[in-house]
């Protein structure tokens, strides 16, 4: 491997000689307690925010080198190692095949090409979880990114929000995506599938006010008790739900006839009694 320093700013650039063809990811013997101490939260909460996890090898791709380094900083803070820093896709591509970070950090607007484009590149070939840094996440950029195998996104500037809730967000969902594809190979299949569980999830949060990894083994746990796989367990949430609570006509209705019958007792019960004459 060549490396040449690259302008005024310092920059590195990573020119590959070649491509490493395994396909499994590296397992780092050493493990790093990541704990989000910025968040003010209940003692059990807190327990559900401290996880430990590996000490992750992260590739960052960000062409703006001072951004760059104050991640890398943060990055090294919370006890991972940044193996990698590129300024582009193009490089970003050639590291992963060569490296095998566990987790890459990349910015969505780069040169040559994007990051959605760049992490479809990769995910194509390698099962890796990626986050996306973007100055705004319209809706289209959410759609496109979740449509590629993007596990999470932040809201730049990424360097100036705490990195170690993302992280922990985005290993769930690659656990789940990994879940998936045990059921379904196919990577196409598998992520149609996961927008699926994604949904069902949702519901479950909001519903039975859970936290993604409870609504996560919810999915799991009723799909052990039917015997179906997630994705049907999921389509299944999503089906009561439309019954429950998506037809508004019957929501309605039923909340007017309830309302009618309360008011009807309040009134038989405020009614005096006649006298008989």
């Amino acid at each position: 491997m060549k490396v040449r320093r690259q302008g005024r700013a310092g920059r590195f650039k990573w020119w590959l000689t070649r491509h490493d063809a395994a396909g499994h990811l590296p397992v780092c013997a050493d493990r790093a307690v990541v704990l989000c101490a910025d968040e003010k939260s209940s003692p059990r909460q807190a327990r559900e925010r401290r996880v430990a996890v590996k000490r992750l090898r992260l590739l960052l791709v960000e062409d703006k080198w001072r951004v760059a380094q104050r991640l890398k900083v943060q990055l090294e803070r919370l006890g991972h190692e940044v193996v990698g820093l590129v300024n582009d896709g193009e490089q970003a591509v050639g590291f992963v095949w060569r490296f095998e970070p566990d987790l890459i950090i990349m910015q969505q607007h780069l040169p040559i090409i994007d990051g959605i484009e760049t992490a479809q590149t990769i995910l194509a070939h390698k099962p890796i979880p990626i986050i996306l840094l973007t100055a705004y996440a319209a809706a289209d950029f959410v759609r496109q990114a979740r449509e590629v195998g993007v596990m999470a996104y932040l809201v730049t500037p990424g360097e100036t929000q705490p990195l170690g809730p993302i992280i922990k967000v985005a290993l769930a969902r690659f656990e789940e995506l990994q879940a998936v594809r045990r059921e379904v190979s196919n990577l196409k299949d598998a992520l149609k599938t996961r927008t699926l569980v994604e949904q069902a999830k949702r519901v479950l949060m909001r519903r039975q006010k859970l936290s993604e990894p409870e609504a996560f083994r919810n999915v799991q746990q009723q799909g052990r008790r039917t015997g179906t796989s997630l994705g049907e367990s999921a389509a299944v949430i999503l089906r009561t739900e439309e019954l429950l609570f998506k037809d508004v006509n019957v929501v309605q209705t039923l909340q007017s006839t309830l309302t009618a019958i309360h008011r009807g007792l309040r009134s038989t019960v405020r009614r005096p009694r006649r006298d008989a004459p």
